[in-house]
């Protein structure tokens, strides 16, 4: 079983109590959440932030995220950043393409994500949520009621999978006769989540607001591929084709995927930028009715949800941004501050 009833509330598996060990570690002090939210490549900036808030030794009771954010917030409360940062050595363009490329075109969406999972899978090391070393929530939607589903326990990768089906991108994940996909179509920055996993205070990483602002996004897309790239693009589709036969039109429209031009969209940002442009409007109704003790917002608006391989970029966004907000974030962990 991957997760309890599939409805808005909080899984009753996870003591939603700060466990002993956390609540010791705060010293009397709040007990401070963080809230991970979605925004695809740009999440990267999220490992910035924590490694900032490790720096300045944070006591970190809990952590909640959506979509992107659920990776990196997984990866946090299993504490595996370290493998995290070593895998953007590797992410280099060839293989997020090798990741997303897939020999088989499903009819609910363009990706199976059957790679990606195996990629979490080794990325987060561990089985179930409830052996992360802290309190973790991971947000999806369901596609039949409209309601958020929140994973506190089962499989950590079932509930990350279910997290970042973006729809239309990612076949969505089926459990118990309900749909479930990206949780950013309802709930982008987790807020609340965090709230209901006992933070006195949270601590709200989004990355996606300052997207389409600004002179940062001069050149929103990924240059046109060198003569080389666009070879290995070519190898990298006569290698799927190999199992099922990939030719003609099909084989046209993949390399238009990756072989991105200066000037045009692909599906990937048509699909993901409609998304974006919702999800903006949703997390500012939803900061106005659970405002944050502290919101951080990286400058990523000039990563599109994709660039995976720009994720040394983000990550040194995210640091600054949440090094800008140092006096702040000490200041939350002041004792005076704390209501009970």
């Amino acid at each position: 079983m991957h997760s309890g009833p599939i409805d808005t509330r909080i899984n009753s598996g996870h003591d939603l109590r700060m466990s002993t060990a956390s609540q010791k570690a705060t010293n009397g002090r709040p007990r401070i959440g963080v809230a991970l939210g979605s925004g695809g490549a740009r999440g990267w900036a999220h490992v910035g932030v924590l490694r900032r808030l490790q720096e300045m030794k944070v006591p970190l009771a809990c952590v909640a995220g959506t979509s992107i954010g659920s990776i990196m917030g997984a990866a946090f409360a299993a504490n595996r950043i370290d493998v995290l940062e070593n895998l953007t050595h590797q992410l280099d363009w060839r293989r997020v393409a090798r990741l997303l490329v897939e020999g088989s075109f499903p009819r609910t969406g363009l990706l199976t994500g059957k790679r990606i999972q195996q990629l979490l899978q080794d990325v987060i090391g561990v089985e179930c949520i409830e052996d992360l070393h802290l309190p973790f929530a991971a947000v999806a939607a369901n596609l039949q009621t409209g309601k958020q589903v929140v994973f506190t326990q089962g499989s950590v990768v079932h509930a990350l999978r279910a997290s970042i089906a973006i729809p239309g991108i990612f076949v969505p994940v089926h459990q118990e006769e309900h749909y479930l996909v990206d949780g950013g179509i309802i709930n982008p920055v987790p807020i609340d989540v965090v709230e209901s996993l006992g933070a006195e205070v949270v601590i709200a990483v989004d990355v996606n607001l300052h997207s389409g602002n600004g002179s940062e996004n001069a050149h929103p897309f990924q240059p046109s591929l060198n003569s080389a790239a666009a070879h290995d693009v070519d190898k990298i589709i006569s290698r799927i084709g190999k199992p099922l036969p990939v030719h003609g039109a099909v084989a046209e429209a993949m390399q238009r995927w990756f072989r991105r031009e200066t000037a045009g969209l692909s599906i990937f940002d048509v699909l993901t930028r409609s998304a974006r442009i919702s999800e903006n409007q949703i997390t500012e109704s939803r900061i106005r009715l659970h405002p944050p003790a502290l919101l951080i917002q990286p400058h990523v608006g000039n990563i599109e949800t994709l660039e995976f391989h720009r994720a040394l970029q983000a990550i040194d966004a995210g640091y600054a941004a949440a090094d800008a907000c140092a006096d702040q974030i000490r200041q939350l962990m002041q004792p005076c501050l704390r209501d009970s």
